[in-house]
């Protein structure tokens, strides 16, 4: 299945200063199979030692740690013969292990000579928080669900995203804009959770698509319910539940009273922590001002949460391709939840987009998305109707110097001196 994060990957494989590779993802986005698939395309062969599914490969790394002996060993439980340059060494849930940070120290300085690739089972801010020494050594990538782009092509519509990218020299149609409109509204169900996407493609069935995705829903239960303390993972699954709730109302802010009616920060912030750990939510912070760098700004009491894929939140919500078929504008469904979940899951895709955040007035005012260019900050305007009399982008362009704004709609691609309009279906080529 093509995914766009090849090519960060080959670049990252001609670098110089190569460092040890740490895929990023939440569960289930195929983070195996693009390592897998890279390593394919790209190397001679490739081994991959998961320390989670298979149990030995925890003791290769015990005793005391001798490089050739190491290397000895992995040749012997890959069954092929290690290359530098032309060998992918893949290390998956490195992090389940007790002594990981040491591990992963020990393969960044002593196996340099080799393409080595990581991948973690929590989120790696955490490990790398409490493992500073780590985080210099590594070149992270993150990978997500399939993008709005990535669905075209791998349903042969490679033409399509020419189009898109080339809709400032020649509108496309209607009959092309009919078409996207089609795929746009497969998408919102289908989404890019890579399995649910194979199913779609092998089968054309959205009868097994919905299957597929109610099995990742279930195996998300299944792991909270797993949670050792009985407690915590009844606030989990509480706090997880909530989220459709949360989108849809107007103040999308994540509301602990919207979890249970007595909810306070303190008892559910172990839930909401788990849940960001284990990539089950994304977060979207609010920022004080929007004001370069974002990160110094940001307000970490107030946050928007969304899951990983517009697919399970649609199946979260209820709806079914046959709701959203008919409908003239699917995306206002649910208020802006649907909406808003897939412009940040595109704006996440996009790698030249970084510190995704949101900005409140003390008042109503409100810009969905803002995120930095070099060292301005880029305010994005959903306003899918060009409802001229928003006030919002105007409030903040009255108290904020704005080089460029964005503003998401439905019509067709527009430019002026200082506001790029873009169609929903065009995002990732921001």
């Amino acid at each position: 299945m093509y995914r766009e994060i090849l090519n960060q990957l080959a670049q990252w494989q001609e670098k110089e200063d190569r460092k040890v590779l740490l895929l990023s993802g939440g569960k289930g986005v195929g983070k195996s199979y693009t390592l897998s698939d890279f390593g394919a395309g790209f190397f001679t062969n490739t081994c991959v030692f998961d320390f989670k599914e298979q149990e030995y490969v925890k003791y290769l790394f015990e005793g005391e740690l001798n490089k050739n002996v190491i290397l000895k060993k992995l040749s012997v439980s890959c069954g092929e013969t290690l290359v530098p340059g032309q060998t992918l060494l893949v290390f998956e849930n490195v992090d389940i292990l007790e002594k990981a940070a040491d591990i992963v120290e020990y393969i960044c300085d002593e196996l340099k000579e080799y393409h080595v690739a990581i991948t973690l089972m929590h989120l790696e801010s955490n490990f790398l928080r409490n493992n500073v020494r780590i985080a210099s050594k590594l070149d992270i990538i993150h990978i997500y669900p399939l993008s709005f782009s990535e669905f075209l092509i791998v349903n042969k519509e490679n033409s399509f995203c020419d189009r898109i990218a080339n809709q400032s020299k020649e509108a496309l149609n209607k009959e092309e804009l009919d078409k996207l409109e089609h795929y746009m509204k497969l998408y919102m169900v289908v989404g890019g959770m890579p399995n649910v996407v194979k199913t779609f493609i092998e089968t054309e069935s959205l009868e097994q698509v919905e299957t597929e995705k109610a099995k990742i829903l279930m195996g998300m239960t299944e792991q909270i319910e797993g949670v050792e303390q009985s407690a915590l993972s009844k606030k989990i699954k509480q706090v997880f539940e909530s989220i459709p709730a949360q989108l849809e109302k107007d103040n999308m802010k994540f509301q602990y009273g919207m979890v249970k009616l007595t909810a306070r920060a303190r008892e559910y912030k172990e839930a909401v922590e788990w849940l960001m750990d284990n990539k089950f939510i994304t977060p979207l912070y609010r920022v004080r001002e929007p004001l370069s760098p974002l990160a110094n700004q940001q307000d970490d009491k107030s946050f928007e949460m969304y899951v990983s894929d517009i697919g399970l939140l649609t199946s979260m919500f209820g709806l079914t391709y046959d709701d959203i078929e008919g409908e003239a504008s699917p995306f206002m469904l649910k208020g802006q939840a649907l909406v808003k979940q897939y412009i940040y899951c595109e704006l996440l895709h996009n790698p030249n987009i970084e510190n995704i955040h949101y900005w409140i007035s003390d008042a109503t005012a409100k810009i969905e998305f803002l995120f930095e260019d070099s060292d301005a900050v880029i305010p994005i305007e959903v306003n899918l109707d060009l409802n001229e009399k928003a006030q919002s982008l105007k409030v903040y362009k009255s108290r904020y110097d704005v080089p460029m704004a964005v503003r998401i709609s439905k019509n067709k691609m527009s430019m002026s001196k200082d506001m790029l309009t873009l169609p929903l279906f065009s995002i990732w080529n921001l």
